[in-house]
C-alpha cells in the first residue's frame, strides 16, 4: 500500500501509487497529531471532499487509516460516503502520536491528550452495520486481540509495534517467527470457539463489560444481541463454544 494524508491531490495520489506499484493506497487521518504537532495542521475542512476526490481518481482500492485515535460512527459513514474500500479504525492504545508530538514542545502542554480517542474494539461495534469494511489496528499485542477484532467484524487485523519490537531485536528470521506463532495461536483459538473460519467468528458470542459496555451504552449500541447471536449460526460439527 502505498500512503499519502489527506490534503495530496489526485495527482500525488497517482505518483505515490506508480511510485510502488502499489496494489491500494492509503489515507492516513492524524487531527489530534497535526494539533499537538508545533508546525502541524490547524484546518482539515478539505480533508473529506479530497478523499472522495481520490478515491474516484486512482485506480486501486483507497484505505482510510486513523493513526492511532480511532473513527467515530460518523466518520466511517463519511468514508463510506466517499466512496473508499475500507477504512482501518485505528484505535487508542498503540503508538501514542500526541505524546510524541508533545515532546517535541516547550513547554509540552498537551499532556492532557494522553488517553484521547477510541479503542479499535469500542471502533468496530460503533460502526457496526454500516456497509463498509472495517480494518482493526491500534493496541493489537497478541492472538486474542486479533481473535477479539474479527469477533467485533474486522474483516482484518493489523499489528504495527508488536512486530516492529520483534523485527528490530531479532532480526527478520525472528519476525517471521513470530508472525507463524501468530498464525498458529489464532487458529488454536478459532478452534476452541467453533470457528471454521476467521469470518466465523463475527458469529460467535461475545461478552462485552467494563468501559467498553459503558461506551456501548451511551453510543447507543446493543451488545446483549452478540452474547446470543451463535444460536441461529450453530455449525453442522459444533465444538465448545467460548467468548472471546
Amino acid at each position: 500500500m502505498a500512503n499519502i494524508n489527506a490534503n495530496a491531490t489526485v495527482e500525488r495520489a497517482r505518483a505515490a501509487v506508480d511510485l510502488l506499484r502499489a496494489d491500494a493506497l492509503q489515507i492516513h487521518l492524524n487531527a489530534i497529531q497535526e494539533t499537538v504537532m508545533p508546525e502541524g495542521d490547524r484546518s482539515f475542512a478539505a480533508w473529506a471532499p479530497r478523499i472522495a476526490e481520490i478515491a474516484a481518481g486512482v485506480d486501486v482500492p483507497v484505505v482510510v487509516k486513523e493513526v492511532g485515535f480511532g473513527l467515530s460512527r460518523e466518520t466511517v459513514a463519511l468514508l463510506r460516503a466517499a466512496g473508499v474500500a475500507a477504512a482501518d479504525v485505528g484505535g487508542r492504545g498503540g503508538t501514542n502520536f500526541a505524546r510524541i508530538e508533545n515532546r517535541r514542545r516547550d513547554p509540552a502542554d498537551y499532556a492532557y491528550l494522553d488517553g484521547w480517542g477510541q479503542s479499535a474494539p469500542a471502533c468496530l461495534l460503533d460502526a457496526h452495520g454500516l456497509d463498509l469494511p472495517l480494518l482493526a489496528s491500534g493496541g493489537v499485542r497478541h492472538p486474542l486481540d486479533v481473535v477479539r477484532g474479527l469477533a467485533l467484524g474486522a474483516v482484518a487485523v493489523g499489528v504495527s509495534g508488536a512486530f516492529l519490537t520483534t523485527l528490530l531485536d531479532g532480526g527478520v528470521a525472528a519476525l517471521v517467527e513470530r508472525i507463524r506463532t501468530w498464525l498458529d495461536q489464532t487458529a488454536a483459538l478459532m478452534t476452541a470457539l467453533g470457528a471454521r473460519t476467521p469470518a466465523d467468528l463475527a458469529h460467535r458470542d461475545v461478552l462485552v463489560h467494563g468501559g467498553l459496555r459503558a461506551f456501548c451504552a451511551d453510543r447507543g449500541v446493543d451488545t446483549r444481541r452478540l452474547a446470543t447471536r451463535s444460536r441461529g449460526s450453530v455449525p453442522s460439527n459444533p465444538s465448545p463454544r467460548g467468548n472471546p
